[in-house]
């Protein structure tokens, strides 16, 4: 079992006051999170379930140092009342890196990965989470060594269901 070693999570979005679907908003990643596996959205029991309609990484001012990379992935929270202990990693779940250009300030969506074929091929179990309080779903951003510049956020848009 490995440990995330930052909770990005902005708890400010997690009530659905728009209509179906809403777009939520990561905190920023940047060079404070080098080499580091960060949790950026995970789903709670009380939140219920979500359809993931659509991902896009926006790289506002370009990454620089090491070899720029970012992959936006899945895993799940063993208990997060307890720690970010995390397993079933999967690094590319939604944005594999290859979909990214670090090094230039743009807007960034799939054009490959498990996300991208499973919905290329209506397949709905990938494109949902379920909330759950331990082995909660989390999307998260592994961030490469020896970044000395640049920020981004992901934005996904989401449907509660019913």
């Amino acid at each position: 079992m490995a440990a995330l070693d930052t909770d990005l999570r902005r708890t400010d979005q997690r009530t659905n006051v728009r209509v179906n679907p809403f777009w939520i908003t990561s905190a920023e990643i940047n060079k404070d999170v080098t080499n580091e596996v960060v949790a950026l959205f995970a789903f709670p029991e009380a939140q219920g379930s979500f359809f993931l309609h659509e991902f896009v990484f926006e790289v506002g001012t370009l990454f620089a140092g090491g070899t720029p990379s970012i992959d936006i992935g899945y895993c799940t929270l063993d208990d997060p009342s307890v720690d970010l202990s995390f397993s079933g990693e999967d690094i590319d779940e939604y944005i594999p890196t290859a979909c990214i250009t670090e090094a230039t300030a743009a807007l960034y969506m799939p054009t490959s990965g498990h996300w991208f074929d499973a919905r290329a091929a209506n397949t709905v179990a990938i494109m949902t989470v379920v909330g759950a309080d331990t082995v909660m779903p989390c999307i998260t951003a592994t961030v490469a060594t020896g970044l000395t510049s640049g920020a981004g956020r992901l934005h996904v848009m989401v449907s509660k269901l019913p």
